[in-house]
């Protein structure tokens, strides 16, 4: 039969409950566990209302769209990866500290301009078409 504490290690969770101040939670009659349970339910439920949109978006409409979008990344990625193994020299790297972050960030602000053209390009499209109507 197997464990699961054998997977996973809760001490982090007595250590997270050790920065509550015990003496205030024993004037509201809380337990530690339960004001961490709590947090912990929130961050989720928030987490969930944020992401809901974003799936529904994804499960309805844009499957080819965002397959595109995680291949390119990928591509992207890899070729970062193999321009890095290449830029080794014995087990240390000779691009600067910085290649990874800089790279990473090139991709997600090309990300970022890419989408806001095409919402731009969108949004002409439906300004200019309802000043068209309103003109007929």
């Amino acid at each position: 039969m197997m464990n699961i504490l054998d997977w996973f290690d809760p001490s982090f969770l007595e250590e997270t409950i050790s920065w509550l101040d015990h003496d205030l939670l024993d004037v509201f009659g809380l337990k530690p566990e339960y004001v961490q349970f709590s947090l912990i339910f929130a961050f989720m439920l928030s987490l969930m209302w944020v992401v809901k949109p974003v799936i529904e978006w994804m499960m309805l409409n844009h499957w080819k769209t965002l397959s595109s979008y995680v291949t390119s990344t990928l591509l992207a990625l890899v070729f970062l990866q193999l321009v890095d193994r290449y830029a080794m020299s014995d087990t240390t790297s000779t691009l600067p500290a910085s290649y990874w972050s800089v790279c990473l960030l090139a991709i997600s602000s090309f990300g970022v301009v890419y989408v806001m053209i095409t919402w731009m390009r969108k949004l002409y499209a439906r300004l200019s078409k309802r000043s068209k109507r309103k003109a007929a």
